[in-house]
């Protein structure tokens, strides 16, 4: 299959965010277009009650180069978010700890499309990853770095192993890594009518989750996507996708910061 380059490909991008019922809104959104036609686009959720996520959020997204054209690329850019976090507030951190109550934590999912037309998609912990075919039929997510009663395993501003040390990119990269969406998949997707990249943090699928289980995620019983949430007629424009999807999570009931990034990639536009 012939590559599909970034200039060839339109994009639409739309964000939105809602506080819920939290007291502030600790997540972040970040999005760069770039005039060769590629882009980045990123959400940060700080995670609850640890005082300085929200800064956490802001620091690992600020960070983040305007371009990612390569695996690489991608985790010199995760580094730099977690040395970013990592760096707020060192007084309150021990070097013992991976994980703690005081340090400034958040998680991070990235999207980006590269100049030679490469979609790249990398996360650390609960906020997720979601590829939705416009034609339809099934398509891809990201599984979230967490644990039991929804302890996050791996998140950004965590204590890395040894001085130094990079940060390990998150599993899940989509060119030429994963066995799941391997380049030519994301590229037939496109050719065909588009594709929807979604980026989320918890407060979207969380409450979705409680009311309709996993199953809400999935076009057919085997695969599991958004696009069951997102009919036809919903998939016209990044801005309708993202109000969908947020109207979904408030009907579901939101229980907490919901933050949303859609990039809408159709040929030809």
């Amino acid at each position: 299959m012939t590559r599909i380059s970034a200039a060839s490909v339109g994009v639409d991008i739309a964000t939105r965010a809602e506080v819920g019922p939290r007291d502030r809104q600790e997540d972040r959104v970040r999005t760069v277009a770039n005039a060769d036609g590629s882009w980045v686009m990123a959400v940060a959720d700080g995670l609850g009650g640890h005082p300085f996520g929200d800064e956490a959020a802001q620091a690992a997204v600020d960070a983040l180069p305007e371009r990612i054209t390569s695996q690489a690329e991608m985790t010199a850019a995760f580094d730099a978010a977690n040395a970013a976090a990592w760096g707020l507030h060192p007084e309150m951190r021990s070097p013992d700890e991976g994980v703690s109550s005081v340090i400034a934590l958040t998680t991070l999912v990235v999207a980006a499309w590269t100049p030679e037309g490469r979609l790249l998609v990398s996360w650390a912990g609960d906020s997720m990853a979601f590829l939705v075919p416009i034609a339809g039929g099934p398509g891809w997510h990201s599984t979230p770095h967490g644990g039991p009663m929804g302890f996050v395993s791996r998140g950004i501003g965590m204590f890395r192993a040894s001085p130094g040390s990079t940060y390990e990119l998150p599993a899940g990269h989509l060119e030429n890594l994963s066995e799941d969406v391997p380049a030519a998949r994301v590229q037939g997707w496109i050719s065909d009518q588009g594709l929807l990249v979604v980026l989320a943090t918890d407060g979207l699928f969380d409450p979705v989750l409680m009311t309709h289980d996993r199953g809400w995620f999935g076009d057919d019983a085997d695969d599991l996507s958004l696009g069951f949430a997102l009919p036809p007629e919903r998939r016209e424009s990044a801005d309708t996708v993202a109000d969908t999807l947020m109207d979904t999570a408030r009907f579901a009931g939101l229980i907490d910061n919901t933050t949303i990034a859609v990039a809408r990639l159709t040929l030809g536009t």
